[in-house]
């Protein structure tokens, strides 16, 4: 098995290299790359999320609930103390706080884990990373959604509210805002139809099923190319922040979702699966966010860099580990 890590790794190695090296000879621009992350995002991710859930029998996704409890609290456990961290040891802002905990509790389970989780498991991991983008965004991602628009649009709503005389909307609707663009996002609504469809006990024709499996399979290669091109395009520094961020994801995850596996009696391969998706690096989404919110862009983008060096180590390990 441990080969089989190996031989997982190197490919996802080769892309992510090749998007870095295309990266730094400026082969493709910013909004060429903001493409192909829409393209992922957008189309290829939740088309393979969506075939990857409805092929899943309705008593396995049953049997799952223990599994997603264990991956909720392995992902919003680190984000909480990475949050606090943030905001009493390093002073942040409430927006740049949760991009850092984003950082740390955010495996890059949608970019990389369809190529590195099928092969190691096949096939049938599609619907581990289903749950696990869902159970991501709809926890982490739009929590921060949140922080940040508190904290980069006060100035602007400020503004507004001056100039209109409006009265600045309250955090119960900028709460309400964020979940509901969270569901919007095509990889979090496509996993949650499928979900719903297998549990009602409907069935999707095998040509509809077809049709997206095609533009689904694109996914893995173009994410990793991607994720490099992203990873060219930022300055990489290593501080105290950064150190925190990689130990914390790479090491203080997977030996969380490790013990519970074990105290929830999560069975194999499941619970392999589980851990490690929790041994991945960082996710892309930090960074974009940071870019697009002009806040921690050094830091965000220097750990995904870090915890992707780490996962040459991580990965082999947990697999060795947890194979016996």
């Amino acid at each position: 098995m441990l080969e089989a890590a190996i031989g997982a790794l190197l490919p996802v190695f080769f892309v992510l290299v090749l998007g870095y090296a295309a990266g730094r000879a400026k082969r493709f621009d910013a909004d060429q790359a903001a493409g192909l992350n829409d393209l992922v995002l957008g189309y290829a991710l939740p088309a393979s999320l969506f075939v990857g859930t409805v092929r899943t029998p309705r008593e396995q996704l049953l049997q799952d609930v223990t599994f997603i409890l264990a991956l909720f609290i392995a992902f919003i456990a680190p984000y909480i103390l990475t949050l606090a961290l943030s905001r009493l040891l390093f002073h942040h802002s409430p927006g740049t706080a949760g991009l850092q905990a984003l950082s740390v509790g955010f495996p890059t389970a949608t970019f990389l884990g369809p190529a590195i989780l099928s092969g190691l498991f096949g096939e049938t991991s599609a619907i581990t990373v289903a749950i696990a983008a869902v159970v991501s965004s709809l926890f982490l991602i739009a929590p921060t959604q949140v922080l940040l628009e508190l904290d980069h649009g006060a100035y602007e709503e400020a503004s507004k509210t001056q100039q209109t005389g409006s009265t600045r909307p309250g955090i119960g609707a900028v709460v309400g805002s964020a979940t509901v663009r969270a569901l919007r996002t095509p990889y979090v609504s496509s996993p949650l139809l499928g979900i719903a469809l297998v549990l009602l006990g409907l069935s999707v024709p095998g040509v509809f099923d077809n049709m997206l499996e095609l533009i689904g399979h694109t996914t893995s290669g173009v994410a990793t190319f991607a994720a490099g091109l992203t990873l060219a395009a930022h300055k990489i520094s290593l501080n105290v922040e950064v150190m925190l961020n990689t130990l914390l994801k790479m090491v203080a995850q997977p030996v969380l979702m490790a013990a519970l596996v074990l105290a929830l009696g999560i069975a194999a391969p499941t619970a392999r699966e589980a851990i490690v998706i929790c041994a991945l690096p960082s996710a892309v989404m930090p960074t974009i966010l940071s870019t697009r919110y002009r806040m921690y862009e050094s830091e965000a983008s220097s750990t995904l860099v870090f915890t992707s060096l780490l996962m040459i180590v991580t990965i082999p390990i947990v697999v060795f580990l947890t194979g016996r």
